[in-house]
C-alpha cells in the first residue's frame, strides 16, 4: 500500500515526462542506404497528398511527403517502397531509378478494407453478414471513458449510458433489440479472447467490430445477444512515438427544477395538504419568523439551492504515449495511459484515476512460425460517498435545510416536516465517510502460427484474464444539529458506526484456442476452410467483511477496531468447451458461400442437457460482376442472405443444483434450533436457449462511389427462454425454478447511407442511419409476468406498460359523482381514470396496456458529417432514439413525496378552479392523497431524443513546418460533447432516464475539451 500511496503521488506531468523517456529509449532499427530516391505522390485528380507514408519493404526506414507531396529517401539498389494514406489504396513500387512518382487511387468504398469476422478477417468486399464496423481513430479527441460509450449511433446497436459517476460511467449494449427475459448483453471479445471492453484504454484500440447476424454464430453458445469483437492497435510503418493529451469541463445536461424559494415551497406544501382536507405544516407565524429571520441569519433561516450547493464543474484530463514500428519481420507497440477525473459532486467521493499500459508485438521466428504476445492492463481506482444514494438525498433537500451552522456542524431544520425526522444533510454525507474501489485487471495473451504442409495454417492462442479488485469502505459516527436550538440528531446509529467494510473480488478467467486454416485457389473456385476447438475456465473468489467498536472517526484500520460484525465468501467455477469451423466459397469474385458451425458444452446446464449444435449459412452474389450488368452508374451491388442458430446460458451458476440455504432456524421440543433448509427449487433438465436468425440485405455504390448506401432486413426469434418459473406457495412454499419457458420475437430493418466527395480542398463525408426494431413476446406458457408498472405477456412487447387509463382532469363535482368510483377522496382537479371494464369502479382490473417497451425503443438513428480543408477538419455526430417512453415516479417526479420537495411547475401549471385547462392536476403530496399518482397514462413521458453527441473542430500544422523539426504530424483539437439535446421530455435528462422509475442518478455530462495529438 505504502508502494501505490507514493505512486499515485506522482504528478501526471513527470510520470508522463518518464513514460516517454522510456518509450524514446527503445532502439530503433536503421540500415544503411545507398541511392537517393524522390518523387511526389498524388491523387488520381492530380491533387498532391500531403502525409503519406513511404516505407522501405523489409525495413523499418521511412518518410513522409510534404505539403506539395514531395519526398526524398536513401534506399538500397533493387528496394520495393510501400505508399500508403489513409482513405486510399496502398501501392507498392520497385525502384528503378532516381524519381519514383505515385498516384494512389481512393478508397471510398473501403471494399479492400480488412474486418474481423470471428476467428479471423475478410475482405469487406466478400462478407455475406451483416457487419458494422466502428475505427476508433474517428473517435480520436472524445472524451471516451468507456470503450462501450463508443458505440452511440451505430447501426442496428442501441447504446444508453444512464450514469456518469466516474469509474462506473458505462454504456448497456443492445443489438438489434431484446431477445430475452434474462441477460440481453452481447459477448465482447477483445483480439479473439472473452474480456470487458471497458477495462481497455479507448486509445489502445484499432476497430470494434459488431456481428449482427448468423456471421455471429461461430460463437454460439454465447451468440444469441450479439458479438463485439474488438481489436486492438498494432505497430505499422516506421518507427515513430505518438502522444496524446486533452483537458476538459463538465456539468450535468439536465438537473430537476427544484423549489428553491423556502416561503413559495412551505405555502405550496401548505396548500397541498389543504387540498387533501388536512391542516397545513408550517403555521403562519412560522412563515412569518422565516421570511423575517431570512434577512438577518441565513444559518437559522436559509434559502438552499441544493444543486447549486452540492454541484460543481467536473474536471477531465488524459495522456497517452505509445511507440510502434513494423518491419516485414516484426511489429510492435507499447503503450501507456493516464486518465484523471473529478466530478461533479462536492466531496471526495465521486473522482476516478486510471493507469493503463498495451503491448502488442510479433515477429517471424522462422519462415514458418510467427509468435506474439499481447498484454492490455489495467490499475484503476475511484471513489464513492460510503453511502452511496447521494443523488437520492439531493432528490430529498428542501430549500429550508440548514447546510452548516455558523460553527460549521452539519445542519437540520427547527421546522417540523412530515417524512423528515432524520434529515439527510448532502454536504455531511459527501465528506464524510468513503467507498474506494482499486482494481488491477491484466489480460495477457501468448500466440504462435504455425505454416504447415499444404497451405494449412495452424494458430493457437492462450489467454490469462486476471482480476483483483478491493473496496473498502469507512464511515464515522453522523450527527446533525438544530440551527435554532442546537440539538443533535444521530444521523447513523452510534451502535453501527463509526464501522468499516471490506469486499475483495479475485477472478482468473483463462482462455484457450486452437484452429487449423486452410485456402487454396482453382482457377475461378477460391476454397477457405477452418476448424478450432476452445476452452474457457473462469473461477471467482468473493469475500466481505466489518469491523465495528471504532473510538472515532479518526483511525479506519481493520484492527482499530474492537467488534466483528460479519463475514461471508463465495467461490465459483464456470467451464464452457467449444468445436467450431468455418468453410467459405467464392466463384471468380460473383458468388459467395460460407457455412459454419460450433458445438458447445457449458457447466451451467443440466447434464443431459449442456451440449448444443449451433450452424449457420450465408451467402452473397456480386451482380456488379456479372456481364448482362452493365451500368455506368451503379458500381458495386451485392445481395446478401444468412440464417443461424444461437445460444443463451444466461443462468446464475449452480442452477440445476437445489441449493441449502444456513440460517433456516427451527422449534423442537420448544427450543429454537439452528438449521438449513432448501428455499428454491431446481431443474436439473435446464437446456440452452436457442435464438435462431434470419437476414437479407443488400450492398449498393453508385455515382462513381461517391454514395453507399446498405439495407438489411432481420427477424430474431427466441426459444426456450431461461427464466423463473413460479410455482403456488403450497407447494412448500419454495421460490419457481429456473426453466427453459418462453418465446420472444424480433423483427426489424437498418438503412446506412453514406456520401463521399471532394471539391478541389474540401473533402466531404455525410452519414447516416437508421433501424427499427419490433419486440414481441410470442410465448409465456400463458403466465403474466408483472413488474413495477409494467407487464410482460403474449402479443406484447418485454416490459410493456400496465397503468390506468387517464381522460383527463376532473372539473367538477358534478363530473365526480356521474363517474365511476375510484376513492372517497375524489374531486374536481383529480385525475380521471377509464373504467375499462365497466364495473362503476377503478381499481387495478382497468389498468391497459401501452403498446409500448419501457427498455427497448423502436427506432435508433444516427447521423454526422466529416470536413476537411487543407489542414482543417470538422466533424459531428448526432445519436437519437424513438419510439420510447419513460415513466419517472417518487421524488421531484411527483410533488412532496414522503417529505421531498416539489418542482417549480406545481407552482405555475397546477389545476385550481381559477386555472381549470392546467396542464397538472390539483397540488397535492404524492403520499398522503395517492389518488392522482397512481401509475397511468397521464404521468407517462415520450422519452424520444435527439442528441448532439460530439462536434469537434480540429487543426493539422502544415507539413512543411513539421519536417524542419522531425516531426510527423501535430494536431490541435476542440471538442463539446453532449453540447445539444432535442427532446420532448424536460424534468431530466431523457438518457439517464431511460429505463428508470426515478431521478436519482448521477446524471449526463456535458464536456468541453482540448488538446494535442503529436507523431514524431
Amino acid at each position: 500500500m505504502k508502494l501505490f500511496s507514493r505512486f499515485h503521488g506522482i504528478q501526471p506531468a513527470l510520470f508522463l515526462l518518464c513514460c516517454i523517456w522510456m518509450l524514446c529509449a527503445i532502439p530503433m532499427q536503421i540500415q544503411a542506404q545507398d541511392r537517393p530516391v524522390s518523387g511526389k505522390t498524388t491523387a488520381v485528380n492530380g491533387t498532391p497528398l500531403i502525409g503519406v507514408n513511404i516505407q522501405i519493404a523489409g525495413t523499418s526506414q521511412g518518410t513522409v511527403s510534404d505539403i506539395n507531396g514531395a519526398y526524398k529517401l536513401n534506399v538500397p539498389a533493387g528496394a520495393t517502397l510501400k505508399f500508403s494514406f489513409i482513405g486510399y489504396l496502398s501501392k507498392d513500387v520497385k525502384v528503378a531509378g532516381n524519381t519514383v512518382n505515385v498516384t494512389l487511387e481512393e478508397d471510398v468504398q473501403k471494399l479492400n478494407d480488412v474486418v474481423v469476422v470471428g476467428y479471423g478477417t475478410q475482405k469487406k468486399a466478400t462478407l455475406t453478414g451483416a457487419i458494422t464496423t466502428v475505427k476508433m481513430s474517428d473517435k480520436a479527441g472524445q472524451p471516451i471513458t468507456n470503450v462501450s460509450n463508443a458505440l452511440h449511433g451505430v447501426p442496428g446497436v442501441f447504446a444508453t449510458q444512464s450514469n456518469s459517476q466516474p469509474g462506473v460511467d458505462r454504456s448497456t449494449i443492445r443489438i438489434r433489440g431484446v431477445g430475452t427475459l434474462s441477460n440481453n448483453d452481447p459477448l465482447v471479445l477483445v483480439d479473439g479472447i472473452e474480456y470487458s471492453m471497458d477495462e481497455l484504454n479507448p486509445n489502445d484500440i484499432e476497430t470494434i467490430t459488431v456481428l449482427k447476424d448468423a456471421a455471429a454464430s461461430i460463437y454460439g453458445s454465447r451468440a444469441a445477444n450479439g458479438v463485439i469483437i474488438v481489436t486492438t492497435k498494432k505497430g505499422r510503418g516506421t518507427a515513430h512515438v505518438n502522444y496524446s493529451y486533452y483537458y476538459g469541463k463538465q456539468k450535468a445536461t439536465y438537473l430537476p427544477d427544484a423549489i428553491n424559494d423556502p416561503i413559495a415551497y412551505m405555502k405550496l406544501k401548505n396548500q397541498a395538504l389543504l387540498n387533501e382536507g388536512k391542516a397545513q405544516e408550517y403555521s403562519d407565524a412560522d412563515i412569518a419568523e422565516y421570511q423575517e429571520g431570512m434577512k438577518t441569519d441565513p444559518f437559522t433561516y436559509p434559502a438552499n439551492d441544493w444543486y447549486k450547493i452540492a454541484l460543481k464543474n467536473g474536471v477531465i484530463q488524459k495522456h497517452d504515449v505509445s511507440v510502434a514500428g513494423s518491419g516485414d519481420k516484426y511489429q510492435y507497440r507499447l503503450s501507456l495511459g493516464y486518465l484523471d477525473r473529478d466530478g461533479i459532486l462536492f466531496g471526495p467521493g465521486n473522482h476516478e484515476k486510471k493507469y493503463s499500459v498495451g503491448l502488442n508485438a510479433s515477429m517471424d521466428v522462422t519462415k514458418r512460425l510467427r509468435t506474439g504476445i499481447t498484454l492490455d492492463g489495467y490499475y484503476r481506482n475511484y471513489t464513492q460517498p460510503f453511502y452511496t444514494d447521494s443523488w437520492t438525498y439531493l432528490a430529498r433537500t428542501l430549500p429550508i435545510l440548514t447546510d452548516t451552522l455558523a460553527d460549521g456542524r452539519y445542519g437540520n431544520s427547527w421546522l417540523r416536516t412530515a417524512g423528515r425526522n432524520n434529515w439527510e444533510n448532502p454536504r455531511m454525507l459527501a465528506y464524510n465517510g468513503l467507498q474506494t474501489k482499486v482494481v488491477q485487471r491484466f489480460l495477457t495473451t501468448v500466440f504462435a502460427e504455425y505454416k504447415l504442409p499444404f497451405d494449412i495454417t495452424y494458430n493457437i492462442k492462450f489467454g490469462v484474464d486476471k482480476y483483483d479488485g478491493l473496496l473498502s469502505g469507512f464511515t464515522p459516527r453522523m450527527q446533525t444539529f438544530d440551527p435554532k436550538t442546537g440539538k443533535a440528531t444521530n444521523w447513523n446509529s452510534p451502535a453501527t458506526a463509526p464501522r468499516a467494510a471490506k469486499t475483495d473480488y479475485n477472478n482468473l478467467n483463462i482462455h484457450f484456442y486452437n484452429t487449423l486454416d486452410w485456402k487454396k485457389t482453382i482457377a475461378k473456385h477460391n476454397i477457405s476452410a477452418m476448424v478450432g476447438a476452445s476452452y474457457d475456465n473462469l473461477d471467482s473468489d468473493t469475500w466481505a467483511t466489518s469491523m465495528y467498536g471504532y473510538l472515532d472517526g479518526t483511525l479506519d484500520a481493520f484492527n482499530a477496531g474492537t467488534t466483528w460484525n460479519a463475514t461471508s465468501g463465495n467461490m465459483t467455477r464456470d467451464v464452457l468447451e467449444s468445436y467450431f469451423g468455418r468453410a467459405n466459397y467464392d466463384y471468380d469474385g460473383k458468388y459467395y458461400l460460407e457455412a459454419t458451425f460450433r458445438y458447445d458444452g457449458s457447466s451451467r446446464l443440466g447434464k443431459q442437457s449442456r451440449w448444443a449444435f449451433f450452424p449457420s449459412v450465408s451467402a452473397a452474389w456480386r451482380i456488379d460482376k456479372e456481364s448482362f450488368f452493365q451500368s455506368e452508374f451503379i458500381t458495386f451491388l451485392k445481395l446478401r442472405a444468412s440464417a443461424g442458430k444461437m445460444g443463451n446460458q444466461a443462468v446464475e451458476l449452480y442452477s440445476t443444483q437445489p441449493s441449502v440455504i444456513l440460517g433456516e432456524d427451527y422449534s423442537f421440543g420448544g427450543t429454537l434450533n439452528s438449521g438449513a433448509a432448501k428455499t428454491a427449487d431446481a431443474d436439473s433438465s435446464l437446456r440452452w436457449e436457442i435464438m435462431n436468425t434470419y437476414n437479407v440485405g443488400a450492398d449498393i455504390n453508385v455515382w462513381k462511389n461517391r454514395i453507399g448506401l446498405t439495407v438489411d432486413a432481420y427477424q430474431k426469434v427466441t426459444n426456450g427462454i431461461l427464466r423463473p418459473v413460479n410455482i403456488p406457495a403450497q407447494v412448500g412454499n419454495l421460490a419457481g425454478p429456473k426453466q427453459n419457458v418462453g418465446s420472444v420475437k424480433n423483427i426489424g430493418m437498418e438503412a446506412t447511407l453514406q456520401y463521399n466527395d471532394k471539391f478541389g480542398d474540401l473533402d466531404v463525408n455525410v452519414f447516416g442511419n437508421i433501424g427499427f426494431n419490433k419486440n414481441e413476446v410470442t410465448d409465456l406458457n400463458g403466465e403474466i409476468i408483472y413488474g413495477s408498472g409494467t407487464i410482460t405477456r403474449e402479443g406484447y412487447p418485454i416490459d410493456a406498460y400496465y397503468l390506468l387509463q387517464a381522460e383527463g382532469i376532473f372539473q367538477t363535482q358534478d363530473e365526480v359523482n356521474h363517474s365511476a368510483k375510484q376513492s372517497a377522496n375524489t374531486k374536481p382537479g383529480y385525475i380521471k381514470f377509464k373504467d375499462v371494464n365497466k364495473d362503476g369502479i377503478i381499481n387495478g382490473d382497468d389498468r391497459v396496456i401501452v403498446n409500448s417497451s419501457s427498455s427497448v425503443p423502436t427506432t435508433t438513428f444516427g447521423f454526422g458529417f466529416n470536413l476537411g480543408y487543407k489542414g482543417f477538419s470538422l466533424t459531428s455526430s448526432f445519436q437519437g432514439i424513438g419510439g420510447v417512453k419513460a415513466l419517472p415516479t417518487a421524488n421531484l417526479a411527483y410533488p412532496f413525496n414522503n417529505g421531498a420537495n416539489a418542482t417549480w411547475e406545481w407552482t405555475r401549471d397546477a389545476w385550481t378552479p381559477e386555472n381549470p385547462n392546467a396542464r397538472l392536476p390539483i397540488v397535492t403530496t404524492s403520499t398522503g392523497s395517492i389518488d392522482n399518482f397512481q401509475r397511468s397514462t397521464f404521468w407517462l413521458r415520450n422519452n424520444s431524443y435527439l442528441r448532439l453527441k460530439s462536434i469537434q473542430l480540429g487543426y493539422s500544422l502544415p507539413q512543411n513546418l513539421l519536417s524542419k523539426v522531425k516531426i510527423q504530424k501535430v494536431q490541435l483539437f476542440i471538442n463539446a460533447e453532449n453540447l445539444l439535446t432535442f427532446s420532448r421530455y424536460k424534468d431530466f435528462d431523457p438518457e439517464s432516464v431511460f429505463n428508470q422509475t426515478d431521478l436519482y442518478t448521477y446524471p449526463m455530462l456535458k464536456t468541453f475539451n482540448g488538446g494535442i495529438n503529436v507523431t514524431f
